[in-house]
């Protein structure tokens, strides 16, 4: 297959995270960073992070690998965000 076909996977795999991204809400953020990536975007005491800073903070971590989509997917399934047939 080579790298053509690896980086291909890797854009249909992007595709759907977004996909699955626009289903979380604001906690499931949070609880995607500190459980499974098992760390969370840096902010200042007192200051809450938006929405749109978390999913660039995930996406920056599955970028360099310290999350996959598989391990995405298995989350959002365990919290009920979505079905396991959800990318049937």
């Amino acid at each position: 297959m080579g790298l053509f076909g690896k980086s291909k996977q890797k854009d249909e795999n992007a595709d759907k995270m977004q996909i699955l991204f626009d289903r979380f809400e604001y906690p499931h953020l949070e609880k995607l960073c500190t459980d499974v990536i098992k760390k969370s975007p840096q902010m200042t005491v007192d200051e809450r992070m938006e929405r749109t800073e978390y999913v660039e903070f995930i996406w920056e971590q599955y970028r360099k690998g310290a999350v996959s989509f598989q391990q995405v997917m298995d989350f959002a399934v365990e919290q009920g965000i979505v079905p396991k047939e959800f990318f049937d």
